[in-house]
């Protein structure tokens, strides 16, 4: 019974432990700059448009910005996919890449 209870309690604080840790996504979709292409954002920013559920686009903010004109900057660049993480940040979405690959490259 003792093993039953320490076996219980040490699943119910494993589930506490990873409940806060971010799950890993991947993401396919548009690479353009917030500030060039959307018009936006005041400065040059990257972001993944995404198609949503609803046919209307989802944007994506990169938490940290990937070499200037790689795929974002005055263009759009299809086919991006984007493995990484998400937090929702003042409203908006923002994705931490741990990746990113053009699909059609």
């Amino acid at each position: 019974m003792k093993n039953l209870l320490l076996i219980i309690a040490a699943s119910a604080f494993s589930t506490v432990l990873f409940a806060g840790e971010a799950n890993t996504v991947t993401l396919e979709g548009t690479g353009t700059c917030a500030k060039c292409s959307l018009k936006t954002a005041d400065s040059c920013t990257n972001v993944l448009e995404v198609a949503g559920t609803d046919g209307k686009p989802v944007i994506f903010e990169f938490a940290k910005n990937i070499e200037h004109g790689a795929y974002f900057c005055r263009s759009r660049t299809p086919g991006l996919v984007v493995k990484g993480t998400i937090q929702q940040v003042d409203g908006k979405l923002v994705l931490a890449a741990t990746s990113v690959e053009n699909k059609d490259s």
